[in-house]
């Protein structure tokens, strides 16, 4: 002890405390060589006493590296007044290693000057050896699960997270360190969030296992706030209390998919009741060609019937019949596009005026719709010119634009239509713009897909053909809301002459 005078070591007692020892004690003077080296110092080193007594300590136990640190820590313990430690490697007299923890006090004599060091030691090489093999296990075991191509998550029976791989740290956004010691239930959204704790504390009272060995689909929430679709699996092992384990694999790529398939299978079963529709249209128009050429043929014999007899209001009469013919050759016309679109064939294009071939539909399309109370207006701007256009066809797509928009204002308490033609960005924009109950969020991302419809009577390939015969003119066909209620129909095609190679057909 610091202070105490030390006369010598040759007392039976001290003698006898240094044999019965189990530790290595020895004692050096104040130059480090050993003056004491008790039994279990011999037993530890393979050195006797003997051999030892008298040789510093640096010279042949003190491995070459940590010479000169055990030398300071000896120069350090002779000026403390408190004891010093430290952790070296003795070598032994057969070569063998082993690894020494120090407690080192400074002994004064009477005159209170350093006399002795006094060093006591435990051996630690086999539990640092120990301690070493369970960090590499729990390392290679954490590399495993870091490899794990799923969430691996452990957590204590309080819930309480242990282990967060990095798996899931992608999947669920957070860093390790932010959820060590949370509560597990950081990760689910309601309402397992809040009864979560009642599920591990009655498993744990009642041993009774409702998801232990089982998957589970899982709702799960990211850092974000996002909450996603998983499967849980939960196994359990003991480590003097009860460990967790959750393997946590995220579901959302696999559901896309699965969401993707079924998209794909009700894509197939409308290319289905389109080929079905062709042939029916296709049926349709060979059953109808014939009644409308007998129409229009008795149609126009009536007219020249009429030519040869003087009566009151002979000239409009057939001038009615000559509109009859005309409407029934246009309906045959319009029946043999729609066989042909069904067959995928090209559209006959030509030079036309948009004004005219708008005008010409719009007065066919609106009729009842002042019966309906409908307010019917045209704002046709002079300036649009001329394109080459299928006629039928384009006057096929307002018709459609203009009969769906008398449909959605029907029960509308403010009926107004709008067909108006203009020039935007270069194209040739028409407009079609109601006052009607406008178009619902879950039809309006699909509603230009075959068998899609807000009516309750519609067979909702209207529009997708409509769309299908603008883009074969080079066009786009758009829908907006119009505000406060309805709906604005766009379609835009591309100008041309009969000198415009670019939009000639």
């Amino acid at each position: 002890m610091p202070g105490t005078a030390l006369s010598g070591f040759d007392g039976s007692l001290e003698d006898e405390i240094l044999k019965t020892v189990e530790t290595p004690i020895v004692v050096l003077d104040r130059d480090g060589a050993i003056v004491r080296f008790n039994a279990a110092s011999e037993r530890l080193t393979g050195y006797s006493a003997a051999d030892a007594l008298g040789r510093k300590i640096w010279e042949f136990l003190i491995i070459d590296e940590e010479t000169e640190a055990v030398r300071k820590v000896f120069e350090q313990t002779c000026g403390a007044s408190t004891p010093t430690h430290f952790v070296n490697y003795w070598k032994t007299k057969n070569g063998e290693r082993r690894l020494i923890k120090w407690s080192n006090e400074r002994l004064n004599d009477i005159e209170g000057e350093v006399a002795y060091i006094l060093a006591t030691g435990v051996d630690i090489t086999e539990s640092r050896s120990r301690e070493k093999a369970l960090s590499e296990s729990k390392a290679f075991l954490r590399s495993i699960i870091d490899a794990s191509p799923v969430a691996v998550i452990t957590i204590n029976s309080e819930g309480r997270v242990l282990t967060f791989s990095h798996e899931a740290e992608r999947t669920f956004g957070y860093k390790e360190a932010e959820v060590l010691g949370a509560n597990i239930k950081v990760l689910m959204p309601e309402p397992d969030r809040s009864a979560h704790d009642g599920y591990i504390r009655r498993h744990i009272e009642t041993g009774e296992s409702r998801i232990i060995g089982k998957p589970r689909q899982i709702e799960a929430q990211k850092k974000n706030g996002e909450i996603f679709p998983a499967v849980l699996h939960v196994m359990e092992f003991a480590d003097g209390s009860p460990i967790f384990v959750g393997f946590v694999e995220d579901l959302t790529d696999q559901k896309a998919t699965e969401r993707r398939l079924k998209e794909t299978q009700t894509q197939l079963l409308h290319a289905g009741r389109i080929g079905e529709l062709g042939e029916m249209a296709t049926s349709i128009a060979h059953e109808l060609n014939q009644p409308l050429t007998a129409s229009a043929s008795l149609a126009g014999a009536v007219a020249l019937m009429l030519k040869k007899v003087e009566f009151s209001g002979r000239n409009e009469s057939i001038a009615l019949l000559d509109d009859v013919v005309s409407e029934i050759r246009r309906a045959s016309e319009i029946i043999r596009q729609m066989r042909d679109f069904v067959r995928k064939r090209k559209t006959a294009k030509s030079l036309h005026d948009v004004n005219q071939i708008i005008e010409e539909a719009c007065t066919i399309a609106v009729i009842g719709a002042e019966t309906e109370g409908i307010e019917v207006k045209t704002e046709f701007d002079e300036s649009v010119g001329a394109a080459q256009l299928d006629r039928t066809q384009i006057q096929q797509v307002i018709t459609n634009l203009i009969r769906n928009a008398i449909d959605a204002m029907r029960t509308s308490p403010k009926k107004a239509l709008t067909i108006s033609t203009g020039r935007r960005d270069g194209l040739i924009e028409v407009k079609v713009i109601d006052t009607g109950s406008g178009i619902s969020n879950d039809v309006k991302n699909r509603l230009f897909e075959p068998f899609v419809t807000s009516k309750d009577d519609g067979l909702g390939v209207g529009l997708a053909i409509s769309k299908t015969i603008i883009e074969a003119h080079h066009g786009e066909l758009t829908m907006l809301d119009n505000e406060p209620t309805g709906t604005v129909f766009t379609f835009r095609l591309p100008p041309g002459g009969r000198h415009d190679p670019e939009h000639s057909s």
